[in-house]
């Protein structure tokens, strides 16, 4: 098996619609409505991360939804903070971009 550097992060890390028990890891202020991969990648890269992104993979709990994951590679912080850090930045670019009108 490769050995990866880094942290996993997977999208429902930060989706706000599923609770603690469904997958996500930040508070419901560090999530948004269905975050896309490329949305995390840029949130990650933004925080300062160097990322990895995985598109085919999907998380092993909702092994039947679309997602992804990004390994970020983070030297001496813990998981938490840099979800944290990553959330933050989430947030920050959903409330940037436009809204699309959904039908």
């Amino acid at each position: 098996m490769k050995r990866r550097r880094g942290y996993i992060v997977w999208t429902v890390y930060f989706d706000a619609e599923k609770s603690w028990s469904e997958g996500r890891r930040v508070p419901r202020r560090l999530a948004v409505e269905k975050p896309r991969l490329d949305e995390v990648a840029e949130a990650a890269r933004r925080a300062g991360y160097k990322v990895v992104v995985e598109p085919d993979k999907r998380y092993p709990a909702w092994w039947f939804e679309e997602g992804g994951r990004v390994v970020v590679e983070a030297e001496g912080e813990k998981k938490r903070e840099v979800l944290y850090r990553i959330g933050g930045e989430l947030v920050k670019i959903r409330r940037s971009s436009p809204r699309k009108k959904r039908r």
